[in-house]
Order: structure tokens, then C-alpha cells, then sequence
């Protein structure tokens, strides 16, 4: 890889993204007024997404969990033109499809699957054959999701959860640590514990 990235989102997931791509990285895009103007893990903040520079072999990398955030900061990029960059993971199954979203290396999505476009998948992440997952979702840490399952937009789902086989998880949803979902998930509900229960 010889980009240059600039990631959108200088919080804690910016940081663990900016290690693990290293020099390739050369700033970051926040909307926070107080973040204007400083630097983060020794790299500056270059802007806000309507006012940073858009350099033509400058690519972005969406690195925030929350969708609404997500959807901020993309969406003043794209709509300057600027372009986002996919990453995608080393095991990546046959006749899978992986959008403009980032992976960890240690990731697997098995064969069959469509991850669409700034998803965020953790490390240890394991995706099973036939499963999608929706746009602007956030898979934590060692998340495991069985074969077929459908993820919709915006869902978050926190380290270590389980999601059995076949399970729609709603727009918006959100999945406590450990959680263990057995069942569909409505849009929007907050489930936590093992077998998971909605709470939210």
C-alpha cells in the first residue's frame, strides 16, 4: 500500500486505525470544534469534512463507530468529491462482496457474503456464508455473526456478541457486550445478555 489516508474520525477507533496502517496515514478529519487545529498520535487535524483539503491522490477512511457520525463525515466528503478507500480483509470468501469499509487483517467473511459500504469490522470479526451487513454498521471486537444472518443499516454491535444463524438484526439496532441473539432484532432496539433481551 503506498496511499496517502486520511482518516475521518480522530477518536479512540482513529487511533487504533492509525497503528495499525502506520505511515501511510497523514491526519485526520474530525467535526469537533475543540479537536480544530491539534494533533492526534503525533498527526495533525487537517479540517473539518467541508473544509479540508481534497488532494486528488488523498483517500479517506472512515474510522468512527457511531453511524450518525459516520454519516456526517462521509457525507461531506463525498459530496466535495473526495474519495473513500476500501479495506478489505485478507480472508475474504469466495464470491463475497466488500464495499468502501475497513477490516482488520485478522478478520474472516466467509464465501457468499456482502459487507456494504463504511462498515467497520474489528478485529477477530467472524462473518458467516451467506450473511449481509448493512451500511454504516460497527462490528466490535471478536464478533461472531452466523451464516445468513442480515445485519440493516446503522446497527452496532459490541465486542464478543454472538448472532445465531439466520438472524435479521433491525436498522439502528444496537448489541450490548457478550450479548447472545437468538432471535430477530426490531429496528432501533437496545439488547443486552445472554440469551439477549431488549432493554431499549
Amino acid at each position: 500500500m503506498t496511499q496517502r489516508i486520511c482518516l475521518l474520525g480522530a477518536g479512540g477507533l482513529g487511533r487504533e486505525v492509525q497503528a495499525w496502517l502506520d505511515e501511510h496515514v497523514v491526519g485526520f478529519v474530525d467535526t469537533r470544534e475543540e479537536m480544530q487545529g491539534k494533533e492526534v498520535a503525533g498527526l495533525p487535524i487537517l479540517g473539518r469534512p467541508d473544509d479540508v483539503p481534497i488532494a486528488g491522490d488523498m483517500l479517506f477512511l472512515c474510522a468512527v463507530s457511531s453511524p450518525r457520525i459516520k454519516r456526517l463525515l462521509v457525507g461531506g466528503i463525498v459530496a466535495r468529491g473526495g474519495a473513500m478507500l476500501a479495506l478489505p480483509p485478507r480472508m475474504l470468501g469466495a464470491r463475497s462482496e466488500f464495499g468502501l469499509s475497513c477490516a482488520f487483517d485478522d478478520v474472516r467473511v466467509s464465501p457468499d457474503c456482502r459487507v456494504a459500504d463504511y462498515v467497520h469490522l474489528s478485529a477477530g470479526v467472524v462473518v458467516g456464508h451467506d450473511s449481509e451487513i448493512g451500511a454504516y454498521c460497527h462490528i466490535g471486537e471478536g464478533v461472531f455473526i452466523g451464516g445468513e444472518c442480515r445485519i440493516e443499516e446503522d446497527v452496532v454491535i459490541h465486542p464478543r456478541a454472538c448472532i445465531s444463524r439466520g438472524v435479521v438484526i433491525g436498522k439502528g439496532a444496537e448489541i450490548g457486550l457478550g450479548a447472545v441473539v437468538l432471535r430477530d432484532v426490531p429496528p432501533e432496539a437496545v439488547m443486552v445478555g445472554n440469551p439477549a433481551r431488549r432493554v431499549g
